[in-house]
């Protein structure tokens, strides 16, 4: 029974130090060290456990300062502003439970501080909720104004899309590119290649022709005038081979 053990009331309540200490350094007083008194706390619940079991008054005493140590942490978090209650009370899971099992602690001056906490706290979130609302419904109604305003400065352009008319789907090749365009390429290049051929037979003829062409031309020459031109030539050869 817990009457029967040196921490006696404190031994359901006592992890609450601990969770109400790390409360107080994170939000309430983040400059204010909590270390002197959890080491002054360590000395009374070592003098309580070497506490016989007989020596009620001698552990009660203890036991009071104990409470005396808890008082303290609730007085401190009893005077937390209402605007940073929502912040203390998200720096810990547990310390609105831990404190709300104070409410069913023997001492009556901890219950007490511990209801007071508790009904602090929640008249916070209260107001907290209330801003909150008030804010997020300000909110809206400046979106709701906005829009408006939004549309008016945009007018809607009824225009019509132009619509794309196609062909039908155009064919690939195994590349990529359209079959229109390739036929035309190869059309060009069959012109191209007839055109070549074309050039080589008409050289062709002319070469064949010229000797041809030349030796009517021969026969058509008067004899006299034929023999002069021999004559010519053979002087012009002599004359370069002496030369």
């Amino acid at each position: 029974m817990a009457g029967t053990s040196p921490l006696r009331r404190w031994k359901p309540f006592f992890p609450a130090f601990g969770i109400v200490d790390a409360a107080i350094e994170d939000s309430v007083v983040p400059a204010l060290s909590r270390d002197k008194v959890r080491s002054a706390r360590a000395e009374v619940v070592e003098l309580l456990r070497g506490v016989p079991a007989g020596d009620v008054r001698k552990a009660e005493e203890l036991c009071v300062l104990l409470d005396g140590f808890m008082a303290e942490s609730l007085l401190t978090l009893r005077a937390v502003p209402g605007e940073a209650v929502p912040r203390v009370l998200a720096s810990s899971a547990d310390l609105a439970m831990a404190v709300g099992a104070l409410r069913r602690h023997e001492s009556e001056r901890v219950r007490g501080l511990a209801r007071d906490v508790i009904r602090g706290w929640a008249a916070a979130v209260e107001e907290d909720i209330a801003r909150t609302s008030t804010a997020m419904k300000r909110l809206d109604d400046v979106c709701r104004a906005t829009k408006p305003a939004v549309a008016a400065s945009h007018p809607k352009q009824n225009k019509t899309a132009p619509v794309a008319v196609g062909h039908g789907p155009r064919r690939m090749n195994s590349r990529g590119i359209p079959a229109e365009k390739m036929e035309v390429t190869k059309r060009k290049l069959q012109q191209g290649y007839q055109e070549v051929e074309d050039a080589k037979r008409q050289r062709k003829i002319q070469v064949i022709q010229a000797p041809k062409v030349l030796e009517m031309k021969q026969k058509k020459v008067h004899p006299i005038l034929r023999e002069r031109n021999q004559a010519t030539t053979v002087v012009s050869r002599c004359a370069v081979s002496s030369s």
